[in-house]
């Protein structure tokens, strides 16, 4: 611990030359008295060199979190002898709010005696942090000396993005030769009755449908659909962003990735993740909830990084972007590298849905109300929509998701219009 001479110290040194100056500039001697005190507390404190001793403990409720929940914090404190005063004081991380407690405390402890502190800490954004570091400051017996010390917490928690539930999202066109949810063109073993034709030399008899045969007098059996899985490629922007954490584009495409990742892979489909920025990052596609894991960690650590390099998607192998798989793009569209992206992939015959985030939502959200302001905002939705529009003129299904609403009710539109028998 290191120690230091506090304010009290400081001030008892001047009153002690004051009164000595005064005393000798008017040669009273009871100045001299006035000082005597004051110099016996300031040499006992000065006396006292031991660093006092104790054991601190620092310990985190969780250290995986979704935005919005709350992290409990515990700090113990344990006095291997008399402590007069402690003061703890302990910084809160970025992007995190006090929700319950207070992140400073003081109080005093006798020798062999613990002292636990608790306070509550929201998270309401994406991201790692460390808690921060507990600064503790003890004072001595006399008032003249304090000893102080930082302990950095070694727990790292991780926020992961909220995801939603979704009930509906948008069907693949195209699906994938491994089982699955969705009902495929193909015929052959599944569960999804089809067409009823006459019996052919090499049906099984499990496909006789008994009840048209003795109405008709003939053998007919029952086609059975096919259920097939798909491939999921979610492509995250982070070539720009707008707005401030935890209502920034970025984070809202990350929740919104987050939520449509668990909905596929809630239907086996296999999901993976491309982000589209300064570098390209991946998340091979595959299914399971470790998958899932995977893929929520990469969503933490997607940051913004503007580049000037333009990249090609053609870089991708075919591994992390197959050719029949279902394209979600997710962007504010401030970027129009990322549209010849979503142009690109069309061009190659992908099946894509671009989820646009609304940034001019996200900008009113943290702009101040002004008229100025108000209007400006009013333009740039009229350039946006007219934007979109000439998006969905070139074939492409287009979707605007704004911060108010939820996101089921964004993709509503779409998961409608689209057909629910996939074509194999």
């Amino acid at each position: 611990m290191t120690p230091r001479f506090t304010g009290f110290a400081t001030t008892g040194l001047r009153l002690v030359a004051l009164a000595v100056f005064l005393g000798v500039v008017s040669g009273r001697t009871e100045l001299f008295l006035v000082a005597v005190p004051i110099v016996a507390v300031l040499l006992s404190g000065m006396r006292a060199t031991r660093a006092p001793r104790y054991t601190l403990t620092h310990e985190v409720s969780a250290t995986r979190l979704l935005e919005g929940d709350r992290l409990t914090v515990t700090v113990a404190l344990t006095a291997e002898h008399p402590l007069p005063l402690v003061e703890l004081l302990e910084g809160l991380p970025p992007l995190t709010e006090l929700a319950a407690g207070h992140n400073r405390t003081t109080f005093r402890l006798r020798a062999g005696e613990r002292r636990q502190w608790t306070y509550e800490l929201r998270c309401p954004a994406r991201g790692r942090f460390t808690p921060g570091s507990v600064h503790v400051r003890i004072a001595d017996g006399t008032g003249v000396r304090v000893f102080e010390a930082s302990h950095v917490g070694p727990t790292v928690v991780t926020v992961y993005p909220h995801a939603a539930p979704l009930r509906h999202v948008p069907h693949p066109l195209r699906t994938q030769t491994s089982v699955g949810n969705y009902v495929a063109g193909e015929v052959g073993t599944g569960l999804e009755p089809g067409e009823i034709r006459l019996f052919a030399p090499g049906d099984p008899i499990r496909w006789v449908n008994w009840r048209a045969s003795l109405r008709l007098g003939e053998l007919y059996v029952t086609q059975y659909h096919l259920e097939r899985n798909a491939d999921v490629v979610l492509m995250l922007d982070t070539l720009s962003q707008v707005g401030r954490p935890p209502v920034a584009s970025l984070d809202m495409c990350a929740r919104a990735a987050a939520s449509l990742a668990s909905a596929y892979l809630a239907r086996k489909d296999r999901v993976g993740l491309i982000e589209y920025g300064e570098t390209f990052r991946w998340v091979r596609p595959a299914a399971g909830r470790a998958q899932f894991e995977r893929i929520m960690d990469a969503l933490v650590a997607a940051q913004p990084a503007f580049t000037y390099v333009r990249k090609d998607l053609a870089l991708v192998p075919p591994r992390i972007l197959p050719p029949r798989a279902l394209v979600i793009a997710l962007s504010p569209l401030l970027d129009s590298r990322f549209v010849d992206a979503v142009g690109d992939l069309m061009a190659r015959r992908f099946d894509v849905v671009l989820l646009s985030v609304s940034p001019v939502e996200v900008t009113r959200a943290v702009l101040r109300p002004s008229p100025f302001g108000d209007l400006a905002c009013r333009l740039w939705a009229l350039e946006r929509r007219g934007q979109l529009e000439a998006l969905r003129r070139r074939g492409l299904d287009v979707l605007e998701w704004t911060p108010a609403e939820p996101l089921e009710l964004a993709l509503a539109p779409l998961a409608r219009r689209r057909r629910r028998v996939v074509a194999a």
